[in-house]
C-alpha cells in the first residue's frame, strides 16, 4: 500500500515559473469520521477486466491491475474465480495479461513480458508452473487458440524487411558504423505519421501469423505494407479467421474505410465479405458458426449499429432504430440474440436485441455503469464489472433467467469503507434549440444547505463520451475538499440519440459552450447554497479547448485549470495525429478552403479578453493536443497581463489524465486543488 511519495525529485513534471509545490491539505472528517477521497488514495485503488470463462463454466480468469510499489507503474496479474466463489491469485507475474483457456479447458496461454518482449506462456488450468512458448523479436499485440489445441493465432507488428533480405549487407553496415555514428531521423511520407502514446509511427504493421507450440514453426498469414489485420476471430473448426481491415491502401492518409475480411488458414485466401465506403468492424461469430455480426457505421459522425449476417441470410441492420450507439456485442449460446453495452443517459447500459425480430431489450436498470462483458458457453449467465458514481469497478454475475446479480470481487471495499463519497445527481434543462440535455451535480462532503460553497465546472473532453454514473475520482476529490462540482453532457457527447451527438458538428465554441453556460446556470437557479462569486472552471482535452473559451467569454469565474486543451485550430491541424483528410471532414474545409473556422473557433484569437487567473496542465509527449497548444495559450495570457503557470509532465501523453504514471497523475490532481485552493 502507498501512503505517499517519497521524493518530489522523482517527479516527471516542470513547472513554469520554476516554482515547485506540493498540495498536502488534509482532507475533513465528515460527521460519521470518514473521510473524504485524496489525491493518493489513487495508489490503493485496484481496476480489473478481460473476464474469460472456462469451458465448463465453472471458472472465471481475469485481470487485476494496480499501482506498483514506488508510483512509477501498474502491475497486471491474473486472478481466478472458482465455482464456488472464492477469488485466488492464477499468476504470480507482474506484467500478466490477456489469459485464454484451450478449447478443451486444460490449459491457460497468456502474455507476460520476458526479455522487455511480451511473449506467450501457457499453464495448466488447475495450476503449477507457466512456461514460456514463443521467444518473438516481433512485437505481440494479441493472440488466439486455435481449436486443435496445438497452435496459435498470433497478431504481430512487422515491416518488409523482416521478411525480406535488404540490399546492403552486414559487413557494409559494421564498415560504416565503425567510422561514424548512424543518423537518428524519421522519415514522413504519409499523412498520419504519429499516435498519441506511440510517438512517430513505424512502417510496421499488424498481420496473422499461425504458431505451432510443439515445433515452434511461425508461418505468417496475412501481409501488407499499407494495412493492419484487427481484431481477428477464428471459427470453432479452425478453418478460418475473420478480422476487420482497411485495404484500401489509404488507412494513412486518414481514409476511415474498414471491411470485414474472412481468412482461409490452409491457403493463405483472403475474402472480402463487405464492400463498404465507410467502417465495418468488432467481429462476432456466432456459436453455431454460421452468423456473423459486426458494427455498421454509414460515416465518421454517424451512428454504430449492429449488423448480422450468415451465408443464406440477408445484411440485417438489428439497432437502426435504437438512436444509440452498439458495441462490444457478443453471441447468446442459442444465437438468438446478442449482448451488448452503450452509453445512455449517463450510463454505460447492458442491453440484449433478438436476431429474429431486432427488439433491443434494456436488462438491468439503475445508474449503474457496466463493462467488460463475458457469456457462460451453457448461457445461464453474463459476467461484467459494475461501477457507478461512487463505486470503484468490482464483477458481478448476472444470472439471466433469474435476473439476479452477484458480487464476485470486493477488492475495493475496505478503502470505500473508510470513505464518504458524493453521489452524482441529475440534472436536466432545456437548451435555446429545445433539446432536453442532462447534466449532474455532486454536492460538496458535510452540505449543510444553510451554509455557502464553491463550485467547480468540470467540462468533459470529446466532444464524444459521456460522464455520469461511472467511477470518476476526481469529482470526489473536489467534494471531498468542499467544492460542490457540476458536468454537462453537452451537445457532441453520447448516450443521448444521434442528433445529439451531431449537434456540435462545425460549430466549435458554440453549441458545446451554450449548453456549458445555460447549465451553470441552471445549477445556480436550483441551488441557492452556491456561492456565485466563487466558481472555478477545469476540463481536460475538448473540456480544455472549452474552458480556454469560455475564459475569453466571461470573468465569472475566480481561477481556471485547463488540461490538454486547444489554444489554434490553425497550429492544432497541422501538428497533431489527425490528417487533413479528417480535419476537413470536421470543420468543413481545410486551411485555405475555409480558414475563418479554424482562427474564429481558437480561443487564441481571443486571448486578450481573458482575465482569469490560469493554470495550464500539458504533457510533452501529447499527439493529440501537442505540447504548443499549451505553449502558445501560456504565451498569450503572460503577454496579456494574466496570472498564469504552466505544468509540463514529462514524457506523458494526451491519456495522463486516466493510465498517465501514477505519480504523475496524482501530481496532477493535487495541482488543480492548489491552484484553486490559491485563488
Amino acid at each position: 500500500m502507498i501512503k505517499k511519495l517519497k521524493s518530489l525529485k522523482s517527479l516527471s513534471c516542470v513547472l513554469l515559473p520554476t516554482l515547485m509545490v506540493t498540495w498536502h491539505a488534509e482532507v475533513s472528517a465528515t460527521i460519521d469520521g470518514k473521510g473524504g477521497l485524496m489525491p493518493e488514495d489513487y495508489f490503493d485503488f485496484v481496476f480489473m477486466d478481460s473476464p474469460q470463462i472456462a469451458p465448463n463454466d465453472e471458472s472465471i480468469l481475469f485481470v487485476k491491475r494496480t499501482v506498483n510499489e514506488d508510483a512509477s507503474g501498474r502491475h497486471s496479474q491474473i486472478y481466478k474465480i472458482n465455482k464456488l466463489g472464492a477469488v485466488s491469485e492464477f499468476t504470480q507475474g507482474t506484467g500478466d495479461r490477456a489469459p485464454r483457456w484451450s478449447t478443451d479447458g486444460s490449459k491457460v496461454a497468456f502474455i507476460r513480458s520476458a526479455d522487455g518482449k511480451p511473449q506467450v506462456f501457457i499453464m495448466p488450468a488447475n495450476g503449477g508452473e507457466a512456461k514460456q512458448v514463443t521467444a518473438l523479436t516481433q512485437s505481440l499485440s494479441g493472440f488466439e487458440w486455435l481449436p486443435s489445441g496445438d497452435k496459435l493465432l498470433l497478431t504481430l507488428s512487422v515491416s518488409a524487411e523482416d521478411n525480406t533480405p535488404g540490399d546492403v549487407n552486414d559487413s557494409e553496415l559494421k564498415s560504416t558504423s565503425k567510422k561514424r555514428a548512424a543518423p537518428d531521423i524519421v522519415v514522413v511520407k504519409q499523412a498520419k505519421y504519429m499516435g498519441n502514446g506511440s510517438g512517430y509511427l513505424s512502417d510496421k504493421r499488424r498481420h496473422l501469423f499461425l504458431f505451432d507450440i510443439k515445433t515452434k514453426e511461425l508461418t505468417q498469414l496475412t501481409s501488407g505494407e499499407s494495412w493492419n489485420a484487427n481484431s481477428p476471430v477464428v471459427t470453432n473448426d479452425g478453418k478460418y479467421v475473420y478480422f476487420h481491415a482497411n485495404r484500401t491502401g489509404l488507412e494513412y492518409e486518414g481514409d476511415s474505410n474498414s471491411d470485414i475480411f474472412r481468412l482461409e488458414i490452409a491457403t493463405k485466401k483472403i475474402t472480402a465479405l463487405t464492400h463498404h465506403d465507410h467502417a465495418q468492424y468488432s467481429v462476432s461469430l456466432s456459436k453455431s458458426n454460421d452468423l456473423l455480426a459486426y458494427v455498421h457505421q454509414e460515416g465518421t459522425f454517424e451512428q454504430a449499429d449492429l449488423v448480422v449476417t450468415g451465408k443464406n441470410s440477408k445484411v440485417k441492420n438489428l439497432t437502426q432504430n435504437f438512436d444509440r450507439n452498439a458495441s462490444h456485442a457478443i453471441w447468446a449460446p442459442d444465437n438468438q440474440q446478442l449482448y451488448f453495452t452503450t452509453n445512455d443517459h449517463g450510463a454505460n447500459r447492458l442491453f440484449s436485441v433478438s436476431v429474429k425480430t431486432g427488439e433491443v431489450t434494456k436488462l438491468i436498470d439503475g445508474n449503474r455503469s457496466i463493462k467488460n462483458l463475458a457469456v457462460s458457453n451453457n448461457g445461464e449467465y453474463l459476467v461484467f464489472t459494475v461501477e457507478s458514481s461512487t463505486e470503484l469497478p468490482e464483477f458481478y454475475r448476472y444470472h439471466i433467467k433469474s435476473e439476479g446479480l452477484t458480487q464476485l470481487t470486493k477488492f475495493n471495499e475496505v478503502l470505500l469503507s473508510k470513505k464518504d463519497l458524493s453521489p452524482a445527481q441529475a440534472l436536466w434543462f432545456t437548451n435555446e434549440k429545445g433539446m432536453e440535455v442532462q447534466g449532474f451535480i455532486h454536492k460538496p462532503l458535510n452540505f449543510d444547505k444553510n451554509k455557502s460553497y464553491p463550485l467547480v465546472l468540470n467540462i468533459k473532453g470529446g466532444p464524444g463520451g459521456m460522464w455520469g454514473h461511472q467511477w470518476f475520482h476526481e469529482n470526489q476529490m473536489y467534494a471531498a475538499q468542499g467544492y460542490a462540482v457540476a458536468y454537462v453532457n453537452y451537445r457532441g457527447s453520447s448516450g443521448y440519440g444521434i442528433a445529439h451527438s451531431k449537434a456540435v458538428r462545425k460549430d466549435y465554441g458554440g453549441a458545446d459552450y451554450r449548453d456549458n453556460m445555460q447549465f451553470l446556470d441552471e445549477v445556480l437557479a436550483q441551488n441557492k447554497w452556491v456561492n456565485k462569486e466563487s466558481l472555478y472552471i477545469t476540463g481536460g482535452s475538448h473540456g480544455g479547448f472549452l474552458t480556454n473559451w469560455i475564459t475569453t467569454k466571461t470573468d465569472r469565474f475566480k481561477a481556471a485549470v485547463t488540461q490538454r486543451s486547444v489554444s489554434s485550430w490553425i497550429s492544432e491541424a497541422g501538428t497533431q495525429e489527425y490528417t487533413p483528410n479528417q480535419m476537413t471532414k470536421e470543420f468543413g474545409g481545410n486551411l485555405w478552403t475555409n480558414f475563418d473556422a479554424y482562427w474564429d473557433s481558437s480561443p487564441l484569437k481571443y486571448a486578450d479578453k481573458v482575465s482569469t487567473p490560469t493554470l495550464i496542465i500539458h504533457s510533452d509527449a501529447d499527439m493529440i493536443t501537442p505540447i504548443g497548444q499549451g505553449q502558445e495559450w501560456f504565451y498569450a495570457l503572460k503577454a496579456n497581463d494574466v496570472p498564469v503557470e504552466m505544468v509540463i509532465f514529462k514524457g506523458e501523453t494526451h491519456s495522463l489524465s486516466r493510465s498517465g504514471t501514477p505519480t504523475n497523475l496524482v501530481e496532477r490532481l493535487s495541482r488543480i486543488l492548489d491552484w484553486f485552493e490559491r485563488h
